[in-house]
């Protein structure tokens, strides 16, 4: 009888054993990884890194005069990269700082909100232009400059620069009638610098306002805020 016992114990500690083997061998060995080796339900990683920006110069030495002069639109841009100096100038006289100790810009806003986010569009990814150090901050990797308009030009041009209201920082207005009228007002002066700039230094551009403004609030992450103008800007095709 304890032979018997014996036996029949011995036999229920190998079907353990056998089913806990199963259930480990079930178990996936390695975990869920895409084809670059990494996981594949992980977030995807932003590769580009902040740049730092050289200083804004380009252009600065043409008289108002003749860059009042040279003032225009120009629609048919070149697909040649430009030089990080002249994309540093053209942020710098889009929305950068002049008086730096101040935090006072080159574009007037209403009240001194200074309300604007500047995205610089390229082939790389988006940046976020951070004027009070004068450098580019990633937002998002890979080429979305078609994405701002159906207007050819944006696929084309280097770099588009995106005029984006915050109306966080418009706070002091109540209604919601003048809070659009000044940001609006205030687009503009940003837009009438990049035209200048482009003129002083020989580049095309246009001021466009029919942007795919909810496709840029979504990969913007747009929270309470609206892309009001955008300009492409490049190298004038040359005839």
């Amino acid at each position: 009888m304890k032979k018997l016992l014996f036996v029949m114990f011995a036999m229920v500690l190998l079907a353990s054993g056998v089913q806990a083997q199963k259930k480990t061998t079930n178990k996936p060995n390695k975990p869920n990884v895409g084809v670059d080796g990494k996981n594949a339900n992980a977030m995807p990683v932003i590769n580009l890194q902040d740049i730092i920006l050289p200083p804004a110069h380009v252009g600065m030495d043409v008289p108002l005069i003749e860059a009042l002069r040279a003032r225009q639109t120009i629609r048919d841009i070149m697909d040649e990269e430009l030089p990080m100096e002249i994309i540093s100038s053209l942020l710098w006289s889009a929305y950068g700082f002049n008086r730096y100790d101040e935090q006072k810009r080159v574009a007037p806003s209403a009240v001194n909100v200074q309300e604007f986010d500047i995205y610089l569009f390229t082939n790389q990814g988006i940046y976020l232009y951070d004027a009070l150090k004068q450098m580019l901050r990633p937002v998002v990797e890979g080429d979305h400059r078609a994405l701002i308009s159906a207007q050819k030009h944006f696929a084309v041009a280097p770099v588009s620069v995106v005029i984006v209201a915050n109306y966080d920082r418009m706070a002091k207005f109540k209604e919601t009638a003048d809070r659009d009228f000044y940001a609006a007002v205030d687009a503009g002066y940003v837009s009438q610098n990049i035209y200048l700039f482009c003129a002083s230094a020989h580049l095309a551009t246009v001021a466009c306002g029919g942007i795919n403004r909810d496709d840029l609030a979504k990969i913007l992450n747009l929270k309470n805020g609206k892309a009001l103008l955008a300009h492409p800007v490049g190298l004038p095709v040359r005839r």
